[in-house]
């Protein structure tokens, strides 16, 4: 067994200790590992079932940011322990000067204004080392630096996703991405659904097994039917799914009656993804078959039935359609869960493992839903929304990526219940300024990528269901929200 002890803030433990019992530890492959966290006279000691040198990441506050989960550097075992904010701190610059030497390589042109953060940046990181007989003065310095790397951090990222658009929109002119939203409900009694195609070329036509098999052995297409003409109509570009997700809010009733039983489910799942692809055969060009599987305990399915499931349903939708394309869809992809999950495989390494397994998966979709409670992910920024972005690039097929962002806080009827906004990851609590803020800016990076086919909003409108609370573009009213404005000028200017 490894551990790894930080010397923790004297200040404000009592805050900080419900974020440290999150904090996990990845290795070379990047993937979280088990850890369990010791708490002692002011120090964190960290058990994990190897000895290896590995990076922590905890949720760590930082003005003007929230409280994202930030990084050390790697590190590696050692009887002194190490400080925590100091290593953060680390962690973080030299992630920000990796990512920009890359760039600058590739051509990034670097503005005045991130010389001065990196600058800036570094000088804390200086102090926070030097002062380390002065524990409050190390603290400070360490905390101006993460502030300075995580403003760094943002500024690469912007002058990178400035510099790619024009680059693309310069050698092909508006973009072919598929800019959408997710429909899960009548478009007819959908709020804003008449503007759509002023703000995108496409549309994901939800296809929840909950509606479309309300009882057993029985299906109810004219949902769905009423949701395909609409979109041909308005001459959207059609994806459709997921049609089996992993999440109790989206399973029909009757299945849990088979709780464990993995032979009756999975002969439930593939038979209605047959239906459902045969039904649709040849009027449906991309389907997402599978969500969030091996994610999460469910049905009393382990994680090795969940994948043979989630396999077969493939196997069966791509003998149903040949001609259809296939995808898979993930859930937090930074695995965080991973820390305090006896699952094993995890996200990255699942949607590689069913790639090698050559069974007609076209693409990857990957879901992000930052500061949100389960199945949404903890808060990260912008950079570290890019670089997740370049890791999953590596599988070498295309990415379809889902963002949710919340407007409000509070009850919202319409979403899943079992979901929250978390408020304190946020650096105030997220209002229809904020979603507009950090949703252009998520959307915005995910048509840049070019390795990304499509970029879906997850949430319509607040008074049709919806998976997150407060994320719809349209108001309990129908009034479009900020943001939808934004989509609208970005379709107009950069997407065919």
């Amino acid at each position: 067994m490894g551990v790894l002890k930080f010397h923790l803030p004297a200040t404000d433990m009592a805050r900080r200790l419900p974020g440290f019992r999150k904090a996990y530890v990845t290795g070379l492959d990047r993937t979280p590992a088990r850890l369990s966290v010791e708490f002692r006279n002011g120090l964190m000691s960290c058990f994990r079932e190897t000895s290896e040198s590995g990076r922590l990441f905890v949720p760590w506050p930082i003005t003007g940011y929230g409280t994202p989960i930030v990084g050390t550097a790697t590190l590696a075992e050692r009887q002194a322990p190490y400080v925590l904010a100091l290593e953060l701190a680390r962690g973080k610059l030299n992630d920000v000067r990796n990512q920009m030497a890359d760039w600058v390589q590739l051509g990034l042109r670097i503005a005045p204004e991130l010389a001065a953060a990196m600058s800036s940046a570094h000088k804390g990181f200086v102090a926070a080392a030097l002062a380390s007989d002065d524990p409050d003065a190390s603290l400070a310095a360490a905390q101006s630096s993460l502030e300075a790397s995580s403003r760094a951090g943002e500024l690469l990222t912007e002058a990178y996703l400035s510099q790619i658009l024009q680059n693309r929109l310069a050698a092909t002119g508006k973009l072919s991405t598929h800019l959408g939203c997710m429909l899960s409900s009548d478009p007819e009694k959908t709020p804003g659904t008449g503007q759509w195609p002023t703000a995108f070329n496409a549309c994901q036509v939800g296809v929840s097994w909950r509606q479309l098999a309300p009882s057993e052995g029985k299906f109810r297409w004219d949902q769905l039917d009423a949701r395909l003409a609409w979109c041909r109509k308005n001459r959207l570009e059609i994806e459709a799914g997921p049609l089996i997700e992993f999440r109790p809010g989206a399973l029909p009733d009757w299945i849990w009656l088979w709780e464990g039983d993995q032979e009756t489910i999975g002969g439930f799942v593939t038979e209605f993804v047959r239906q459902a692809v045969l039904r649709y055969r040849g009027k449906i060009p991309h389907w997402h078959v599978v969500h969030r599987a091996a994610s999460q305990e469910i049905l009393g399915l382990s994680e090795e039935e969940q994948i043979r499931i989630t396999a077969r349903a493939i196997q069966v939708a791509r003998q149903a359609d040949p001609a259809a394309q296939f995808s898979i869809g993930i859930d937090r992809p930074w695995a965080e869960w991973m820390s305090s999950s006896h699952f094993q495989l995890g996200p990255l390494h699942l949607c590689d493992y069913l790639l090698r397994s050559d069974l007609g998966i076209s693409s990857i979709a990957i879901e992000i839903a930052p500061g949100y409670t389960t199945p949404g992910s903890h808060l990260r920024d912008l950079f570290d929304l890019s670089r997740l972005l370049d890791l999953y690039s590596l599988l070498n097929v295309p990415l379809h990526l889902m963002i949710s962002v919340p407007s409000g806080v509070g009850p919202d009827a319409h979403a899943d219940p079992s979901i929250s906004v978390d408020v304190p990851q946020w650096p105030s609590p997220p209002d229809e300024v904020l979603q507009s803020n950090w949703g252009a800016r998520w959307l915005a990076l995910g048509l840049a990528k070019p390795f990304v086919r499509s970029v879906t909003w997850m949430g319509a409108c607040d008074t049709q269901p919806h998976v997150y609370p407060h994320s719809g573009l349209f108001r309990a009213d129908g009034t479009p929200k900020p943001l939808f404005a934004w989509l609208q000028s970005l379709r107009k200017d950069v997407i065919a």
